[in-house]
C-alpha cells in the first residue's frame, strides 16, 4: 500500500441512503403527533458543513427540534459517546447542553444512519457574531467561556478516554424504557460496548474508545475501537494519538516522524518533575472535555455575548487538562506564543486597538481568579500542545509534522543551556528523513508526485 495514512473515504456518506420521510416519522412518533404537526426537514449549518454530520430542523406546534444524522465513522461508539458525553455534563453542570429526546446507535434503523433528535438551542454561532461583538458582550463571552472550562474541571477520573453509560444498566429492563434509546441495542452491539467499555468511573458511567478527531478522521485509516482503549498517562494518551491508535496505523514512511514527535513530548514532559500539570508526577486525574470546542460549537446570544448552547459532544471525553484549556477562537493565543505547523508565532501584532490588549488582559485575569490551574495550563501549556498539534497532523505531503520539528529545533525552541543537549541528533535525523524521502519518491515515481495523486483523489 503506497499511502496507508491515508486509506480512508472521500465522503463517509458515499453509499449510504437516508430517508428522511423516515426521519420524520420518526420525531412524530417521539413527540407524538400527527406527521401534519410536523415542518418538512430543513438543513442548517450547510455552509459550514462538515462530514461527520448532517443536520436538519424539524418545526413542532410547541418547540423546534434537531435530528442530527451521523456519518458511519466508528459506527457505535460515537453515537453512544456523544449521548452519554451531554448527559454527564447536563447532570454535573449548568451549562447549556442539548437534551436528546430520542437517538439510535446503530444504522439498521428506517432511517438508514444513526442519528440524535435533540433540543433546538437558541442563539448562533460565536464565528457568525463575534465581529458584532461590542467590548462589554466580550467581556461577557470572556466570562461564559472560562465558566465553561471550571465547570468541565470539576469532572474527573482515573483514565483517559470516552465516556459511555454502564452497559451493566441496560440489563435493567425499567432503566432500559426510561433511557431516551430508540430501540434496544443488538446483541451484537451490546457485547462490542461490553468489551470495550468497561472501566468504571461513577454515576453510571464506563471509559471506553477515545474520540480524538484525529482517531476519526474518515480520510485516514479509522483505527477500530480495540486500537483506542483508554489510556492512563499522559505520556500513553499522547502515543496514543500520534500513532493513530494502538496497535499503529501510521505507514512506514509517517511512523519515523511521529516517534519524534513522542520523543520530544517526553523530553519536555520530564523537565516539569514535581509538576501535577506537565509532568511524570501528575496525578492519575484526567478532566473532561468537549474534545472539538471551536467557534462553530458556541453558539451565543448576539445582544448580550452569552453563551446560549454548546453542541457537537461527538469527540468528548477525559484527557489531560494541558491538552484542552486552550481558549476559542480570538481567545485562542497558541498561534500567537508558538510555533503551530510551520506557522511562526503571530506575537499578538493584530492586537492594535487597546480594547484587544485590555480583553486579552481581562480572560487572562478573570481566568486566573477563577482557578489557578485552568491558567497555569492555557499559559503553560503552549509547547506541549504545539508538539501534540504536530503529532496529530495528516502525512506527508499535506501535514507539516517534518516542518514543525525542524524549526523548533533550528529556532532554538529547546534551551540547551537550560535544558541540555537537544533530544537527538537532528544532522542524523535530517539525512533519515532523506533516505526516507528517496525511497518514498522512488516507490510513487510511475503513479506521479504526492500533490499530484492527493489533488487526483481528494481535490484541491
Amino acid at each position: 500500500m503506497l499511502f496507508l495514512d491515508w486509506v480512508g473515504v472521500n465522503d463517509p456518506w458515499t453509499g449510504v441512503n437516508v430517508d428522511l420521510v423516515a426521519l420524520q416519522s420518526i420525531v412524530c412518533q417521539v413527540f407524538r403527533i400527527p406527521t401534519s404537526q410536523c415542518g418538512p426537514p430543513i438543513a442548517i449549518g450547510l455552509e459550514h458543513h462538515t462530514s461527520y454530520a448532517r443536520v436538519y430542523s424539524f418545526q413542532l406546534p410547541f418547540r423546534a427540534v434537531v435530528a442530527r444524522l451521523v456519518a458511519p465513522v466508528k459506527p457505535l461508539f460515537k453515537t453512544e459517546g456523544e449521548v452519554a458525553a451531554m448527559n454527564l455534563v447536563r447532570s454535573h453542570t449548568s451549562l447549556p447542553v442539548p437534551t436528546v429526546f430520542a437517538y439510535c446507535s446503530e444504522s439498521s434503523n428506517p432511517v438508514g444512519a444513526e442519528w440524535l433528535i435533540m433540543e433546538h438551542m437558541p442563539g448562533v454561532e460565536l464565528r457568525e457574531a463575534w465581529d458584532q461583538l461590542q467590548y462589554p458582550q466580550k467581556q461577557t463571552l470572556a466570562r461564559n467561556l472560562i465558566d465553561v472550562y471550571d465547570q468541565l474541571f470539576r469532572l474527573k477520573a482515573d483514565g483517559c478516554g470516552g465516556i459511555y453509560h454502564s452497559t451493566r444498566q441496560m440489563d435493567n429492563l425499567s432503566s432500559a424504557r426510561m433511557s431516551p434509546r430508540w430501540q434496544p441495542l443488538s446483541l451484537e452491539s451490546l457485547r462490542l460496548l461490553r468489551s470495550h467499555c468497561n472501566h468504571s468511573i461513577n454515576n453510571g458511567y464506563e471509559l471506553g474508545p477515545l474520540q480524538d478527531v484525529s482517531l476519526v478522521d474518515y480520510r485516514l485509516v479509522v483505527p477500530s475501537p480495540s486500537q483506542t482503549m483508554p489510556t492512563f498517562t499522559s505520556e500513553e494518551y499522547f502515543k496514543l494519538v500520534a500513532f493513530n491508535g494502538n496497535p499503529p496505523t501510521r505507514s512506514d514512511f509517517d511512523l519515523p516522524s511521529r516517534e519524534k514527535c513522542v520523543e520530544l513530548f517526553h523530553s519536555i514532559h520530564r523537565l516539569y518533575p514535581s509538576s501535577t500539570l506537565f509532568g511524570p508526577s501528575e496525578p492519575s486525574n484526567f478532566y473532561f472535555s468537549h474534545g472539538d470546542l471551536h467557534e462553530g460549537n458556541i453558539l451565543i446570544d448576539p445582544q448580550s455575548g452569552a453563551i446560549t448552547g454548546i453542541i457537537d459532544w461527538e469527540a468528548a471525553g477525559f484527557r489531560p487538562l494541558w491538552s484542552e484549556v486552550i481558549g476559542v477562537g480570538w481567545f485562542k493565543e497558541d498561534k500567537q506564543r508558538f510555533i503551530i505547523g510551520s506557522d511562526g508565532p503571530g506575537e499578538f501584532e493584530d492586537d492594535t486597538a487597546p480594547e484587544d490588549i485590555q480583553l486579552r488582559a481581562f480572560f487572562r485575569h478573570h481566568l486566573h481568579k477563577k482557578n489557578p490551574d485552568l491558567f497555569s495550563c492555557f499559559v503553560g501549556g503552549t509547547e506541549l500542545r504545539a508538539v501534540l498539534h504536530a503529532a496529530v497532523d495528516d502525512p506527508s505531503p499535506i501535514g507539516e509534522t517534518d516542518i514543525f520539528l525542524y524549526r523548533y529545533h533550528d529556532l532554538g525552541y529547546w534551551k540547551e543551556g537550560r535544558r541540555g543537549a537537544f533530544p537527538w541528533d537532528m544532522e542524523a535525523w535530517q539525512h533519515r528523513r532523506l533516505d526516507l524521502d528517496k525511497a518514498e519518491m522512488e516507490r510513487v515515481a510511475e503513479h506521479g508526485d504526492y500533490v499530484t495523486l492527493w489533488t487526483e483523489k481528494w481535490g484541491e
